[in-house]
Formats: C-alpha cells, structure tokens, sequence
C-alpha cells in the first residue's frame, strides 16, 4: 500500500516531519512518502526547503524582544525563491515570558529577514504569517526596510517599546525599493481583516499579552495607525482577508509590498505537487495535536482531505485530542479520526511521548487495516 504522511505539527509536543517519521518507523511493510506540512506559521520554512530541495540559511537577526537571534529563513535556489516565517523575527516561542506584552514586542527582525533575503537575489520571497508574539502593524519589519514614524514632535520613533498611538506621520522615502520588484507570496491560515470584533487585536491580542481591559484601545490606536499608512500608501487594506494575520503584518505588507495572500497550506501544496502524489496514493494519514471546530474551518487536516476528496484517495486522522462529536467527519472525506493517548496521563506526558504515542496509535490501527 502506498501512504502519504502528511500531518501537521503537534504544537509543543512534534514537528510535521517528527510525526510524519512516526508513521514511517510503524508502517516498515508500507511504502510511505512523507509530506512535512505548514500553514504559515512555525515549519514553513522547513517544510518549503523539503518540499522544493533549498536550504535553510542562518543569519543574526533582532530578535522579537530586541536581542540578537539567529533566525532561520529558507531559500530554493532553482527559482531564487526565499521563504521566511514571522515565527522566527517575530515568533511567540521567543518571546520573553517575563515581560510578554505587546509593547516588547518587535517585527523588526522580520523585515531584516527580508533584506537579508533581497541581498542573496531573491525573485519571489513567501512570508509565512503564523506564530507570532507581535501586535505591532508591521511597524517594525516595516522600520527594519527603512520607514520612519515619527511622534507629534517630527522625531523618529525607537523601535522598542511599540506605541501604536505615538504615529502621527509616516516617512516611506527610504523604503527599500526592491521589496516592489520581487514576488510577494502571504502564506497564513489566518483570514481575519485588521480592525475589529474579528481583527488582530480582539481574536488574538490576549493570547500575546493583552489584558481584556486594553482591547479596545489597542484596536483604536490600530485603527488611527492604519488610517496614517493608508495615507501614506494610498491604498485601503483594512478588510483585506489576512491583514489582521501576525498582529498586523499581514496589513503591512498588502500595503507596502503588493502582496497576494493564500493559504499557507494551499501554496505549499501547489509548489510541493502533493497532488501529483495523489495520483498513485491508497491512503493519506494526517493530523494535529487538536482535532475541535475550528479545524472544520479549513485546517491543515481539513484541508487535506478536502485535497484527496476530488482524486477519491481516503483519509484517516490522528489526534491528540479529539472534541465531542468530532470522531466520524464523513462529510470532510475523512474515514476515521483516532485519538493517540492510549492511556490515562497528564498532558505533559502526552505531550513529551508525542511521536512515540503517535507510533503505536498507527501500528494499532494497521492491525485492523492490514487484516482486511
């Protein structure tokens, strides 16, 4: 039998390619290709380099708290194509715990990624936009590519700490000039517009240090910062799908790059030619850490099967943790979905035994599959 593996990451517990080889290391009597899988958010570049034969490229870079970090970018020589996810300049993971604010929270290291990417020759650059800590408008990446904002008094702003509210005037003369002559690709699983109910500061701004009490001036001071680069651009972005995606950059870059946006999933699958796997495929294994409704709403898992269900290849699902209700999707073209904790364990444990669980979940499985 011929198996795709093509499962997200479990967040905290294992990489789309750690889980992938769990299928692997079960099915030895199986042919099993592995399609490392991402979304835009944390493995983009990793699952691009394999996907399409590059290489990862390590430069220092500032980190999302101001320090020196070697972040991590990739790039496909054949089609001097360089991928960079904002998981890495702006990444969540990085983020100081003991001062996790949006105000310490800085793009910068994004948009050096992006020069750093332009001065190797890069035609096409695709910016994952998933993982980070930032609620910042783009305001750094955008700093780091030359953008000056400037306070009531005509002073440049530092880029450390972030004040949405202090940019009375936006100076784009020194923008770098070629990030308009390359090829844009804004890869996220994130469609929210900017401003909002639904918009970055409201559907994410808790998770990176907000408290409820500040939401609503956050997205005010959001919402006049918008105002000024849409002045400064000439464009209105706001309601874009994916400009409320990395706190904002996602805003940034439709109005300064002129950028197309797509599901991180989607692209990767088109220049990976997964469904030129599925052509002679008997069986796609995918996955993630939790299997609820939102993943209904397109998902990687989801958006698998939604991929295998037009060439009739069937799906089976693996989960950490499945919701109530979710264990048979039929109408998602997914065969079964199965939980891979098989005994009673803190979630720690499920978490550090991630690919080992995973395993044994397939093995078990198989015993069924195999016997039919």
């Amino acid at each position: 039998m011929k198996i795709i593996a093509a499962i997200d990451s479990f967040k905290g517990s294992m990489t789309s390619e750690e889980a992938n080889q769990s299928v692997i290391d079960a099915l030895r009597h199986h042919e099993v290709v592995s399609f490392p899988i991402a979304d835009g958010g944390e493995g983009t570049v990793d699952a691009f380099v394999r996907a399409e034969k590059g290489e990862v490229i390590i430069r220092t870079i500032t980190g999302v708290n101001g320090q020196p970090y070697e972040g991590r970018w990739g790039w496909i020589e054949e089609n001097n194509t360089a991928v960079i996810e904002v998981a890495e300049g702006a990444g969540i993971i990085q983020a100081d715990p003991e001062t996790f604010h949006p105000e310490n929270h800085t793009s910068y290291g994004v948009g050096e990624q992006i020069r750093q990417a332009l001065d190797y020759g890069a035609e096409t650059i695709i910016l994952g936009l998933g993982g980070s800590a930032t609620t910042d408008g783009g305001m750094g990446m955008l700093q780091a590519l030359g953008v000056i904002f400037k306070d009531v008094e005509g002073k440049s702003l530092p880029v450390l700490p972030v004040n949405l509210k202090a940019v009375e005037a936006i100076d784009a003369s020194e923008l770098d000039k070629r990030v308009t002559s390359v090829k844009w690709e804004l890869a996220s699983d994130v469609s929210n517009p900017l401003l909002g109910q639904n918009g970055a500061v409201y559907v994410l701004g808790e998770q990176k240090g907000l408290s409820k009490d500040e939401l609503p001036d956050y997205d005010e001071a959001m919402a006049e910062y918008a105002r000024l680069v849409e002045e400064c651009t000439q464009s209105k972005m706001t309601e874009i799908e994916g400009a409320g995606a990395a706190g904002g950059i996602g805003f940034a870059a439709l109005s300064f790059f002129g950028c197309t946006f797509q599901s991180g999933l989607t692209l990767l699958a088109d220049r990976g030619n997964f469904k030129a796997l599925l052509n002679d495929a008997d069986l796609v294994i995918t996955g993630e850490g939790k299997f609820d409704t939102q993943s209904l709403q397109g998902k990687v898992p989801v958006g698998i099967s939604r991929m295998c269900r037009e060439d009739e290849v069937p799906v089976i699902l693996f989960a950490g943790k499945i919701e109530e209700g979710l264990a048979d999707v039929p109408e998602e073209h997914i065969q079964a979905v199965l939980p891979i904790v098989d005994a009673p364990m803190t979630l720690k444990e499920a978490m550090d035994k991630g690919p080992e669980l995973l395993e044994r979940a397939v093995r078990r499985a198989f015993k069924l599959i195999d016997a039919t």
